[in-house]
């Protein structure tokens, strides 16, 4: 009778899980990797990839990410790919943003450049934009 439960358990318990937590006094140098959620306070050198993303207001984050969905409200710098990715007043990014669904508040700070598509996590690793003697010439 309770067995048959027990076996969905671990199902639901993963949906449920508790979100990892960076904390702000917290520094870590290398990658990050988690299927459920992150919060990140602190400073993190190194690439981070999640299902659920949160950077806080006094997070540095150096290196790149992908996440399905992405909220920056501190520090950016290297590239972002995410499905849905919502940059807030507070945030400074500083890399490319390849996007499905991008909100930015006003007084957002971003260095780089945007790019839409349907599938953001899965592209390529590099996206070709115009190089500079193209964007000053107007050749393609």
């Amino acid at each position: 009778m309770f067995s048959s439960n027990s076996k969905n358990e671990p199902k639901s318990t993963k949906s449920n899980a508790m979100p990892s937590i960076i904390a702000e006094n917290l520094n870590i140098e290398g990658n990050l990797t988690s299927e459920g959620e992150i919060q990140i306070d602190g400073k993190v050198s190194g690439d981070v990839q999640a299902k659920l993303l949160t950077i806080g207001q006094n997070a540095e984050i150096t290196g790149d990410i992908n996440a399905g969905t992405l909220i920056i409200r501190g520090a950016v710098n290297g590239s972002l790919r995410g499905e849905e990715i919502t940059v807030t007043s507070t945030a400074t990014v500083k890399g490319d943003i390849i996007h499905a669904s991008l909100s930015i508040e006003p007084g957002a700070k971003i260095d780089g450049h945007l790019k839409h598509s349907d599938n953001p996590r899965d592209l390529p690793e590099t996206v070709t934009f115009l190089d500079k003697s193209e964007a000053a010439s107007g050749e393609k």
